[in-house]
C-alpha cells in the first residue's frame, strides 16, 4: 500500500469512527474496518470501572463478543499485561505485547495458552484511549498467527486512529457505569428503552427500541438522533430535558402521550438525568394480551373458557364481538364473564383491559422462555 493510498484508508476509517460516535450500533462495523486496517482478526473497546476494578466489554464485532465477554470474565487475572499498560504506557499511545513483556514470557503466560492459543492468536495491538472518574477505556485488537506480531506499521497506523477513538468513545451518560450484564438485561425487555443527551442523540437503545425506530411511524432516528412526529410530544420532552440540564431539578419522571395521527400510540416515560440527558421508557398502548392474559388466568383460576373470553374482551372488546370471535352466543360469553368479574374482583371489562395490560411480562418472549427454562 502507498502513502497516499495508506491515508485515504485512515481518512476513511476516521470518516467511520465519526459515524459510530453519532450512533452507537455502527461500532462493530467500525470496528471491524479497525482490524482490517490494522491487520487483525478482530478489535473491541473495554472499559474498566475505576471503583470496582472489572472490565466490562463495551462495544465488539458480534462474532467475538462471547469470546471477550468469556475472558473478562473467567481469565482478566492471569493477564500479566494489563497493568503495565497503564503503568508504563500511558494515554494515547499504542503499544503490543512485545512493549511490556518479552515474546518468550508473553508465550509462557497462563492468559496466552488458555486464552489465546487455543483460538490461532499470536499478538495484539493496544491503547488506554482515555481515563475518567468513572474509570478507563481501552482499544485492542488481536492479530493471529498468519498475520504475525505487531509491527510499527500497525502502530503507527493505530496511534493515527487513537484521537479520534478517544474522542468517539468518551463516556456519555448511557453506559459508563452500566455493566454488560446489565445492558444484556436491558437488551431483553420488551418495552423500549433509550438513553439521549439534552439534544436527543441516542446513547443507548436496546433491541426492542432498535425495532421500533425501524418500524414506527412516530418515533425514528436519523443519524443517532432521535426525532418525533408529534410537535407536542417533541416539545414536551425537549423542555424537560432543559430542564434536566438546569442543575436545580430534581432526576423526578414524568410521562408524555404520543400520538400518530389521531390515534394515541404510545407514553414515553421520562427519568430525567443529572447530566442533562434522561432514560426513556416507551409504553404501546396496544395490548399484548396473550401473556398478561395468561398470568391473570394463573393468578385467578380462570378456566380456559374463561381465559379465552378475557383475551378476547381485552383485544377485540365488547359481548357482541367476543361471541363473534370465539363462536358463542352472547349469553355464553356474559356467563364466562360474570365468573371472571366474580373471580377477579372486577366490575367493568374497562378493569379486565388494565388487568391485562399491567400483567404483561416486562421481558422480550423469547427471554421469558430464556429466563423460566
Amino acid at each position: 500500500m502507498t502513502q497516499a493510498q495508506d491515508n485515504a484508508a485512515c481518512a476513511a476509517i476516521v470518516k467511520t469512527i465519526d459515524d459510530a460516535r453519532a450512533d452507537p450500533s455502527l461500532w462493530p462495523g467500525a470496528l471491524n474496518e479497525i482490524a482490517q486496517y490494522l491487520n487483525a482478526s478482530f478489535a473491541a473497546l473495554i472499559f474498566e470501572d475505576s471503583a470496582s476494578a472489572l472490565l466490562e466489554l463495551k462495544y465488539s464485532p458480534h462474532a467475538a463478543k462471547g469470546w471477550i465477554t468469556e475472558f473478562l470474565r473467567h481469565y482478566r487475572k492471569l493477564d500479566p499485561l494489563r497493568a503495565r499498560a497503564f503503568a508504563d504506557i500511558g494515554v494515547g499511545r499504542a503499544f503490543s505485547s512485545s512493549d511490556l513483556v518479552s515474546s518468550a514470557r508473553f508465550q509462557r503466560s497462563a492468559a496466552f495458552h488458555r486464552w489465546m492459543a487455543p483460538h490461532g492468536l499470536l499478538d495484539f495491538l493496544g491503547a488506554v484511549l482515555h481515563r475518567s472518574k468513572n474509570g478507563a477505556c481501552l482499544f485492542v485488537a488481536f492479530r493471529d498467527e498468519a498475520s504475525g506480531a505487531a509491527d510499527e506499521i500497525s502502530k503507527t497506523r493505530l496511534n493515527a486512529l487513537l484521537p479520534h477513538l478517544a474522542r468517539a468513545s468518551e463516556e456519555g451518560p448511557a453506559s459508563a457505569s452500566l455493566g454488560d450484564e446489565l445492558l444484556d438485561l436491558f437488551g431483553e425487555l420488551a418495552a423500549p428503552v433509550l438513553v439521549v443527551d439534552a439534544g436527543m442523540r441516542i446513547l443507548y437503545r436496546n433491541r426492542s427500541a432498535e425495532e421500533m425506530l425501524e418500524n414506527h411511524p412516530a418515533l425514528n432516528a436519523k443519524n443517532g438522533v432521535m426525532t418525533i412526529v408529534d410537535s407536542r410530544a417533541k416539545e414536551a420532552l425537549e423542555a424537560a430535558l432543559g430542564a434536566s440540564g438546569d442543575g436545580k431539578t430534581s432526576p423526578e419522571s414524568l410521562a408524555i402521550m404520543l400520538r400518530s395521527g389521531d390515534e394515541r400510540c404510545c407514553v414515553i416515560h421520562v427519568l430525567r438525568l443529572h447530566d442533562g440527558g434522561a432514560a426513556l421508557f416507551v409504553r404501546s398502548l396496544a395490548l399484548g394480551a396473550v401473556h398478561g392474559g395468561g398470568v391473570v388466568s394463573d393468578l385467578y383460576g380462570l378456566t380456559a373458557r374463561e381465559r379465552s373470553v378475557l383475551l378476547a374482551i381485552a383485544e377485540i372488546g365488547g359481548v357482541p364481538a367476543t361471541a363473534k370471535a370465539l363462536g358463542l352466543s352472547e349469553g355464553t360469553v356474559k356467563g364466562y364473564l360474570k365468573s371472571i368479574f366474580q373471580k377477579t374482583g372486577a366490575t367493568r371489562q374497562a378493569d379486565l383491559v388494565k388487568l391485562v395490560l399491567a400483567l404483561e411480562s416486562p421481558f422480550r418472549a423469547g427471554a421469558r422462555e430464556k429466563l423460566t427454562a
